[in-house]
């Protein structure tokens, strides 16, 4: 199912990682923050996609949902 969603949201041009390993969602959000990634998609019924630095979460489809432009770029990061 995540290569299927990860298919789908490359094919579309944003860019897209899979965890090697199924991992409890708190690690998953954590390893996300430190690499810079704004968005964590949780597969399911219905599938959904969390903004993890507004905490805000909802409800999306692999063939249609799309961030906003600016987050279609990586970008570094810089600590404080």
């Amino acid at each position: 199912v995540c290569e299927a969603v990860a298919q789908a949201l490359r094919k579309r041009g944003i860019p897209t990682e899979v965890a090697a390993t199924a991992q409890k969602y708190g690690k998953q959000i954590r390893y996300a923050e430190r690499r810079g990634i704004p968005y964590v998609w949780f597969p399911g019924e219905p599938h959904e996609v969390k903004d993890i630095r507004s905490g805000d979460q909802v409800g999306a489809d692999p063939a249609t949902w799309q961030p906003p432009a600016e987050d279609l770029r990586p970008g570094i990061v810089v600590g404080d």
